[in-house]
């Protein structure tokens, strides 16, 4: 008799599961009741939005286990074996020290609830302290004050919408062109629109040159 694998499920897969019931029951209501002005088997704007809404908030694609911070620890190893099961890995400098505890408790927390309908792996008390100990010391280094700098107020309005900014010398100037363009990627997947070339000019050339 073949032993079966249990494979993780990719986060397509575990999205359309998750969403199968929600968007079924939507679509019956809408199908039974469309107001007037409404197509029938259209989902109105609120439910569209409920929808949307279930597939944003996760980390981008492109980065591998070989990618994270000392990538052979027991911490590395962890976020990539419980993290990456239901959607792309996270890098640490996603958020700072003080923002991971709260964000990786609400992961535990829908893991948690998952479990038992998806069979996800959880991860014990002692690995979750290893896990969140491990993403705290490589998060994102927090500045407390910006170098002045042509962009530095463009910089500001517009990365500090999404999340605490980081110190300018965190990456070198040749590295934040990747980063920025990583963050790119990540709002288009969270806002659905990102930056334009210019926009994307001033934060890298600002970022640069307080980096040097």
């Amino acid at each position: 008799m073949k032993t079966m694998v249990q494979r993780p499920l990719s986060t397509n897969r575990l999205s359309r599961l998750a969403l199968v019931p929600l968007a079924a029951a939507l679509l019956v209501a809408c199908q039974e009741s469309s107001p007037a002005g409404q197509a029938a088997g259209e989902l109105p704007p609120a439910d569209q939005l409920l929808l949307a809404a279930a597939k944003v908030a996760l980390p981008p694609a492109g980065v591998t286990p070989a990618d994270l911070p000392d990538p052979e620890s027991q911490g590395a190893n962890l976020v990539a074996q419980y993290c990456a099961y239901c959607h792309n890995l996270p890098t640490p400098g996603s958020h700072s020290a003080t923002d991971w505890p709260r964000y990786i408790r609400r992961m535990w927390v829908r893991t948690e609830g998952l479990q038992g309908s998806y069979d996800i792996p959880v991860p014990t008390r002692g690995e979750r302290q290893v896990m969140l100990q491990y993403l705290m010391d490589h998060a994102l280094q927090v500045s407390s004050e910006l170098p002045a700098g042509a962009g530095r107020d463009f910089f500001r309005q517009t990365c500090g919408a999404c999340h605490e900014l980081p110190d300018p010398k965190q990456h070198s100037p040749d590295d934040w062109v990747a980063v920025v363009r990583r963050m790119m990627d990540h709002m288009q997947t969270m806002l659905g629109s990102t930056l334009t070339p210019d926009q994307y000019s001033r934060i890298v050339l600002y970022l640069e040159t307080a980096s040097r």
